[in-house]
């Protein structure tokens, strides 16, 4: 098992991950060992995958063991009609502490509202009348656009090579795994344990 099968999985010395300011998108404990970036777009068929069968696995494995504490990426892609919207609603709700039910509200009806453009209703079957009046309110708020602007731009200068990408922190390394290695759980749980390994 080569770690090059998940494609672009060269170290970035010297990179650290930046500190910012991010609300309810982060899991785990900040002072785990490994670091997981997880660059997504809400209506991406690829990062769907991801959600609904990877995700939960480095969760279980990883996060919720103190190994690992992971953060969502805000990467929405300029060819999705749909995804900055999906993007500063999640990110919204996110303030309220409901980014997993807006997460998995967007994914599990990703191919709906991709296409019919009905995002926001998607998102309103998740929430209460009040976090609805709340999370429209919070879109104006400067903090939800800077929050995904700051995603986007640190995609961008990292050279992200699309979506889903794990860019994962090691140390004082960055290792950034992207393309059909990604979706095979087993190749990154073997890279991410060899890592720890170290």
């Amino acid at each position: 098992m080569k770690l090059y099968l998940l494609a672009v999985a060269a170290a970035l010395p010297g990179i650290a991950a930046a500190p910012d300011l991010m609300k309810g998108n982060t899991f785990g404990n900040p002072k785990a060992p490994l670091l997981i970036e997880v660059f997504s777009d809400f209506e991406c068929p690829a990062c769907k995958y991801m959600h609904d069968k990877e995700v939960p696995q480095i969760m279980k494995d990883f996060v919720d063991k103190g190994k690992a504490y992971m953060i969502y990426r805000y990467d929405p892609l300029q060819m999705h009609q749909h995804s900055r919207q999906a993007a500063e609603l999640v990110c919204a709700a996110a303030q309220f502490g409901k980014y997993v039910q807006a997460s998995n509200a967007l994914f599990t009806n990703q191919e709906t509202w991709s296409k019919d453009g009905r995002v926001a209703e998607t998102l309103d079957a998740v929430l209460t009348p009040v976090e609805r009046k709340k999370v429209r309110a919070s879109l104006k708020d400067p903090a939800v656009q800077t929050e995904i602007t700051h995603d986007m731009e640190e995609a961008t200068a990292l050279q992200v090579p699309g979506t889903p990408t794990l860019l994962i922190t090691y140390r004082t390394s960055r290792y950034p795994l992207s393309g059909p290695g990604v979706m095979q759980y087993e190749l990154v749980k073997g890279f991410l344990e060899s890592l720890l390994a170290k």
